[in-house]
């Protein structure tokens, strides 16, 4: 049978690290016909689908309610039964859908090589991997499948399956090709970063938490940045645990992941200097995101620091279009919480946990691929650039007293 490296094409976007599933040619070809389609879509649909909404649709509701609507719930029933918006839609699905198909297809074929790479990584270990069988499950991470990924984060097979992390590796450094950090797909971690290295200078964290790591793209990124900490990561996917530890150990990075909820976890009172997540707390729930501002107020030591990034869509700074794409990710991509979390307040959510109102900061985060500590890069009303590739991600970040 042939190797990763003779069946996969040579200057393959998709190299990175020794346990990253690799394409074939003819799988890489099938990737690419699918990302097509989706900048297709972005690029020639999208237009249309707003020229919909603001020139036929809006007209319509405001005629037969008397009044222009505001949010995207007053448009949703009339968008969605036209055949514009609907072509829209099947076409949104149907390229992630096929991305998913083609990269499990994919790992199917090098399954049992992967296997021997990821148990190679994890037999001399720099970090830890700590699992937990009878770890109690989130429902909001039960029930559903995020992102439409088959199977979903903890979907568990057998002692040793890793399956679910290979997959949403892969997935993550194809379907976000050159827009989160290249095949790292680790920008979110370097935003963190710089974020906390611009508001505080001074600080050296001796101890980081990473909360709802999934494999560790961003958990490798902070700790590249505080290169002097010892790093911990935790999720509830035990696949998803066994991969990024044999990532992270690929990549030479010493990381303790640990299977733990993260909202009640088993480590001590005031245990980090660091407290983070990214990109976690719109797949939790609004009760869930509560408990974990309160989780990590508990976890700090006094003077420590934290900080949370996630998506950066708030409802208040965006038009019905984008309100509508927002609430999109909520009906149909499996990210049920989007459309909650972006018009929460976070600014409460952080006081009601604890933290002092005049030591929290919250606004977008211009992306930074690259350390890059600057304060200039927060907005409290928005990237004045709008949503361009660099992007912005939303941030908060507190100082326990």
């Amino acid at each position: 049978m042939a190797t990763l490296a003779e069946t996969a094409r040579p200057n393959s976007t998709h190299y990175g690290h020794a346990v990253m599933p690799q394409a074939t040619h003819d799988e890489q070809a099938l990737e690419d016909h699918f990302l097509a389609m989706r900048m297709w879509t972005n690029q020639k649909m999208d237009p249309l689908d707003r020229r919909l909404l603001d020139e036929v649709i809006v007209p319509e509701v405001t005629a037969k309610t008397g009044k222009a609507p505001t949010r995207s719930t007053e448009v949703r029933n009339a968008l969605e039964n036209h055949p514009l918006h609907q072509y829209w839609l099947t076409l949104s699905l149907f390229y992630q859908d096929r991305i998913w198909q083609a990269l499990d297809g994919a790992i199917d074929r090098q399954y049992d090589e992967l296997a021997g790479k990821v148990a190679e990584q994890a037999a001399n270990p720099k970090g830890s991997l700590r699992l937990n069988p009878d770890l109690v499950m989130p429902r909001y991470i039960s029930s559903i499948d995020h992102h439409r990924m088959a199977g979903g984060y903890i979907t568990d097979t057998s002692d040793a399956d890793f399956r679910a992390g290979a997959l949403y590796d892969r997935f993550a450094s194809t379907y976000l090709r050159n827009l989160n950090g290249g095949w790292k797909n680790d920008g979110r971690g370097h935003t963190l970063a710089s974020h906390v290295q611009g508001f505080f200078p001074d600080f050296k964290p001796k101890r980081i938490l990473d909360l709802g790591c999934a494999v560790g793209h961003s958990t490798v990124a902070i700790a590249q940045a505080f290169p002097d900490a010892e790093v911990y990561a935790l999720d509830v996917g035990a696949p998803m645990l066994r991969y990024g530890h044999a990532r992270a150990e690929s990549m030479g990075v010493a990381i303790h992941f640990s299977q733990q909820d993260a909202e009640h976890t088993d480590f001590e009172d005031g245990s980090f200097d660091l407290v983070c997540s990214s990109a976690t707390l719109h797949e939790t729930s609004a009760k869930g995101m509560r408990q974990i501002f309160k989780e990590s107020h508990r976890l700090l030591r006094s003077g420590g620091i934290m900080c949370h990034v996630d998506v950066p869509p708030r409802h208040e700074h965006l038009s019905l279009w984008d309100q509508m794409r927002c609430d999109f990710e909520s009906h149909y991509n499996n990210e049920p919480f989007m459309t909650s979390l972006a018009r929460t307040d976070w600014m409460k959510v952080a006081t009601d946990a604890g933290f002092a109102a005049d030591k929290v900061a919250v606004g977008y985060r211009k992306g930074s691929y690259f350390l890059n500590p600057n304060t200039e890069d927060f907005f409290t009303e928005g990237h004045p650039e709008g949503r361009t590739l660099m992007g912005s991600w939303y941030a908060c970040a507190a100082v326990k007293d």
